[in-house]
């Protein structure tokens, strides 16, 4: 499961990154799913860009935070219908996802929902890699009443950049992109495009590259990214040497 737990998490944020890219054989929408209770079920719509049938499979693992790390593991308490379908060539197809645990939710629920091309065993050649495609899509169970992300920051000095840390306290999650460190007023670290999630009451651990452009100093460093809320700005305790 580890393994597993680390393919996943590697596909996951390249692939978050693409959305829906239509230059795959196999899209998906929309990416990401965030439920309120008592909403327990959605759909995702599947799409079969290729001139041949594709197989797909879809799971659903239950994603959480432990030591800075996303993990990933198997569950019952979501599931998704059709586990597996076939797509004609051009066809598309819904895919219900149900919460079927009758236990309560409290505060926000994190999970992945993976849907995998399956490979096709005619069209192997010796000596050849098949690849397909792999998309997986946050989804999110909360309660009307979740209380909202509650982050804090620290940051530790590391060979060619920083290891940003956030401890979010709150409920819900933080989805972090375009994150910056600054000195002076000029950034001294910065890692574009999607950086990860911090979930409710979890840890988050990101390495962020150095610019070149100097380095951090004092006891406090300066913060900005982007959230689903939009742009902010926050201070992080520097810590190490």
């Amino acid at each position: 499961m580890r393994s597993l737990a680390l393919i996943v998490a590697c596909l996951a944020a390249i692939l978050e990154f693409a959305g829906s890219s239509q230059a795959a054989s196999l899209r998906v929408a929309p990416v990401v799913l965030d439920l309120r209770a008592p909403t327990a079920a959605s759909t995702i719509r599947i799409w079969n860009d290729a001139r041949r049938p594709i197989n797909v499979q879809v799971r659903v693992l239950r994603w959480t935070q432990q030591n800075g790390e996303d993990t990933y593991e198997a569950t019952n308490d979501v599931v998704a219908s059709p586990p597996i379908t076939t797509l004609r060539p051009g066809g598309e197809n819904l895919v219900r996802i149900v919460r079927t645990s009758k236990r309560p939710v409290n505060g926000e629920e994190s999970y992945r929902l993976v849907v995998d091309e399956l490979p096709d065993p005619s069209r192997r050649v010796a000596g050849t890699v098949v690849l397909v495609v792999r998309h997986s899509i946050p989804v999110f169970f909360a309660t009307t009443d979740a209380s909202g992300a509650s982050p804090s920051w620290s940051v530790q000095q590391r060979r060619g950049g920083y290891l940003v840390t956030v401890r979010n306290r709150g409920s819900m999650r933080l989805k972090i992109s375009n994150l910056a460190l600054s000195s002076g007023g000029k950034a001294v670290a910065r890692r574009e495009g999607l950086v990860g999630y911090a979930l409710g009451n979890s840890t988050a651990k990101w390495f962020v590259p150095a610019t070149g452009r100097g380095r951090l100093s004092g006891g406090s460093v300066a913060i900005s990214a982007d959230s689903e809320a939009g742009r902010f700005d926050a201070t992080a305790r520097l810590t190490g040497g």
